[in-house]
């Protein structure tokens, strides 16, 4: 007897009749071979019951097995004598992850297998008249684990998380976005996948051996997938036919990485998809499977960056620059090297002080330690110029490049920026800007920050700041936001409204590595309203999300009335966790998602919120939003949010020990409302969350809406001196 991953038992016999549902199944006798027993399960992110994207009202929450009519469960134990259909409204298949309903046997890691069958499409694609979303797809499958089943019934607030394997498929794919007669056949296989929620470095393959089918002229197929010592084969003829065509995969043991005792081979469907598998057969074979090289992901491209300016307004310069490996940096100017062989770790500045001179050419050497690529050398060029005062220059709306930046000859912005010595301060004068990128040519020091500061109302139409080192204080920011994907950042007193995209958003471009993602910048006592994109789902108040490193804060921010979420800080699977964000003292209001997002894609990140208010978004107040992390959640109230004021699901990757810690916090309503808190991990008694519609700790002590002065919060929300909010009596104990 061998336990699968769900603690099911199965028995090396079986009778040869199973009883399904009251019917009985004959099953096939196989010379020398032992029945195998198959099973149903459904599982992965938008398999949820609830699914409703572009499924027929009448479909939602199908992701069926049948046999004769009867549907499976996830106890029903079942054969291959008759033909199977398989339908799935929801769940996907993704680069790095899979939602879909599967119809699997287990096999023991030491075995082969044959596995084939006719496929019959019996439906493909969206009936609504929707387009495809080239997330469809059926076939003939193999991975090394499964999902976690997806709840029936399903709870308020809860959604399938991601579900992340190695895998091979033999399937029917949308041929594109176009329309859903025609697919097309590919073999498809992931590999590096070492997480359940699935992790950076994995990749995944589709080679194409038949595309255009009209499902309209053929829509029935033979499909085999067969495990060797060396690897997998995908085949597929026309019905009737023994004419296959093939692809080969390297690696038997690809699949055997997650769960190296077994894994787990069948038919699936996903998305819109149902087939009919009929005529199916599988045989096992003893394996002498042949081990294969370790996994290694693509390596970055290597990314050499240099961070200092080419204008100097004195003769101390400091070269710097940084790449995304460790490696070694050599500087020569002038043809005369100043700097050889200096060691630096990836993503920290190489720093090698200078004196100018006369021609102030310089080339830049970096040597990777470990990365495919050779040498990258950079030039750059060093201009001095002149300016009436290096530690205070000034811009204007009407500045001029060639003017001496004082506050009544002032300099564009864009010349300016590229001026400012570092140590420096860069005073706007008031009046509208056109947006501007602040280039990582343009970084301060690390001892030395360069400021950028408003006198009276500076408004900017978008800012980038690629720069690191910089201080940003007291400017408004519209139309385009301001973003920042530098490092080591201030950003204080700014107010950042009506932006066709999230107000303040720190984040990183694609493929730069990790050791370059914006890290250690701080969000201080700033503002983010109104803003709001085309699509009206993305524009945040604030966000850290999309490759964020380390060290990263947000303190005393105030988020509301956006169109999307107050914070953000989601996270995509084929990015890998991003750095811990630390948020403190913020408060999210009527924003028309959720107020703090603290996650996504079942990445495990410790974010930390801290001493926060959540209160009238048109969502949840608190939401891990699919986060399985080690959360520390302190002291925060949320209030009258429209669905959950706090929502921390159950992960499926682990028990409630490894999610958050909940101290201090409070849950409110003013009015009666729909859903209970659901909160899962280290709650102590310290926590008021709703229960049966009252404010309770887990002894059963109850808070009221009598016990405070106010559950008014002041509006207009206005800040002391010293830049804390000035809330009044609002949620002071009586």
């Amino acid at each position: 007897m061998r336990a699968n991953q769900y603690g099911e038992t199965t028995v090396s016999k079986l009778p040869f009749a199973l009883t399904l549902c009251g019917v009985v199944l004959s099953a096939p006798v196989y010379a020398q071979q032992q029945p195998h027993i198959w099973h149903a399960i459904t599982f992965g992110q938008s398999t949820d019951v609830n699914f409703s994207s572009n499924v027929l009202p009448e479909k939602v929450g199908v992701n069926d097995v049948t046999i004769a009519g009867n549907k499976l469960d996830t106890t029903s134990k079942a054969d291959l004598s008759q033909p199977v259909t398989i339908e799935s409204r929801g769940g996907k298949i993704a680069n790095s992850h899979d939602g879909l309903t599967f119809f699997y046997t287990q096999l023991p890691a030491d075995q082969n297998f044959s596995l084939q069958a006719t496929v019959t499409v019996n439906q493909f694609g969206p009936e609504n008249g929707a387009k495809p979303a080239a997330q469809e797809g059926a076939g003939l499958l193999v991975r090394d684990i499964l999902g976690k089943p997806r709840q029936n019934p399903l709870k308020p607030g809860y959604e399938e998380f991601p579900a992340a394997s190695n895998m091979v498929m033999n399937a029917i794919m949308t041929q594109d976005r176009k329309d859903t007669d025609h697919v097309k056949i590919q073999a498809m296989y992931r590999q590096g996948v070492s997480q359940p929620w699935g992790n950076a470095g994995a990749a995944i393959t589709k080679k194409s051996y038949k595309e255009q089918i009209s499902l309209a002229k053929t829509g029935t197929f033979r499909l085999k997938l067969q495990r060797t010592n060396d690897g997998y084969i995908t085949s597929w003829a026309p019905a009737g036919s023994n004419d296959w065509v093939s692809q080969q995969v390297k690696g038997a043991d690809s699949v055997t990485v997650q769960d190296k005792q077994h894994y787990y081979v069948g038919f699936f469907a996903s998305r819109n998809a149902k087939i009919t598998i009929s005529d199916a057969t599988l045989t096992t074979t003893p394996a002498e499977t042949k081990a294969s090289p370790a996994w290694v992901a693509k390596p970055w491209p290597v990314v050499a960056q240099i961070a200092s300016s080419d204008k100097s307004a004195g003769n101390d310069y400091v070269v710097q620059a940084r790449a995304n490996y460790d490696g070694t940096w050599s500087v020569t100017q002038n043809e005369v090297v100043i700097g050889a062989n200096k060691t630096v770790k990836a993503g920290e500045m190489m720093t090698q002080p200078t004196s100018l001179a006369n021609g102030n050419q310089f080339s830049l050497a970096f040597t990777p330690a470990n990365a495919p690529d050779k040498s990258v050398v950079q030039k750059l060029v060093v201009e001095k110029i002149a300016l009436s005062s290096s530690e205070r220059i000034y811009a204007g709306p009407q500045g001029k490049a060639d003017n001496a930046g004082t506050s009544v000859s002032p300099l564009d912005l864009a010349s300016a920026v590229n001026m400012l010595p570092p140590g420096g301060t860069l005073m706007l004068l008031p009046g509208d800007y056109a947006g501007i990128t602040i280039p990582i040519s343009a970084s301060g020091l690390a001892d030395k920050p360069k400021t950028l500061e408003a006198e009276g109302k500076a408004v900017i139409h978008g800012v980038l700041l690629e720069a690191s080192y910089w201080n940003i204080q007291g400017i408004d920011v519209t139309d385009k936001s301001l973003r920042i994907t530098g490092s080591h950042n201030l950003v204080e007193n700014v107010m950042a409204y009506h932006n066709d995209d999230t107000g303040i958003q720190i984040s990183s471009p694609d493929k730069i590595g990790r050791p370059l993602w914006a890290s250690y910048n701080r969000i201080v006592n700033s503002e983010s309203w109104g803003n709001e994109d085309p699509g009206k789902i993305n524009a945040d108040g604030f966000a850290v999300k999309m490759r964020v490193g380390e060290g990263n804060r947000l303190e005393g921010c105030y988020a509301h009335n956006n169109v999307d979420d107050g914070f953000d800080l989601f996270n995509k699977i084929e990015d890998g966790p991003n750095g811990v964000v630390v948020i403190e003292n913020s408060i999210a209001r009527n924003n028309t998602s959720n107020g703090f997002k603290l996650g996504g894609e079942g990445q495990p990140v410790a974010h930390q919120i801290r001493n926060s208010i959540a209160i009238g978004n048109h969502l949840d107040g608190f939401t891990d939003n699919f986060n399985p992390g080690r959360l520390i959640v302190e002291n925060n109230t949320a209030m009258d949010n429209q669905r959950f004021n706090f929502i921390f699901r159950p992960s499926p990757y682990g028990g409630p020990e490894t999610q958050g810690v909940f101290k201090g916090n409070k849950s409110l309503r003013t009015a009666p409302a729909k859903y209970d808190d659901a909160v899962t991990g280290d709650v102590d008694k310290s926590n008021y969350f709703i229960h049966q519609g009252k404010s309770v700790n887990s002894a059963g002590k109850e808070i009221k809406a009598t016990d405070f002065l106010s559950l008014t919060m002041p509006e207009p929300l206005l800040r002391k001196p010293d830049g804390t909010f000035d809330l009044g009596s609002f949620l002071q104990k009586k």
